[in-house]
């Protein structure tokens, strides 16, 4: 693991953050898998009051056709695993996928 690629941290302290990590490595998500929500038992939903009004409406940007298989496969296993859930909202930002650096991943 580079954790001090660049120099930035003297020998202690990296040796410090290596502890770190490896004592806390149950609680660092590793991989989408592992990533999730506070769990409703301990956090109560939050809810937003708002006063009467026209909810505004804007177009998301069209998913291309070559990706949209792969979007949706994406968006099913976030939802899977907990990190997206269902809504009915009035209200959702825009959003949009690009290619990550590898030039493979969404």
């Amino acid at each position: 693991m580079k954790i001090n690629s660049l120099g930035f941290l003297g020998p202690e302290k990296e040796k410090l953050v290596l502890f770190l990590i490896k004592a806390q490595e149950e609680a660092i998500a590793w991989d989408p898998t592992e990533q999730g929500n506070f769990s409703k038992d301990y956090f109560k939903p939050i809810i937003i009051p708002t006063v009467p009004h026209t909810p505004w409406v804007k177009c998301n940007i069209p998913i291309p056709p070559r990706i949209y298989d792969e979007v949706v496969r994406i968006i099913k296993e976030k939802i899977k695993i907990g990190i997206y859930e269902r809504s009915n909202s009035s209200y959702w930002l825009k959003w949009f996928c690009i290619l990550k650096k590898d030039g493979k991943s969404l």
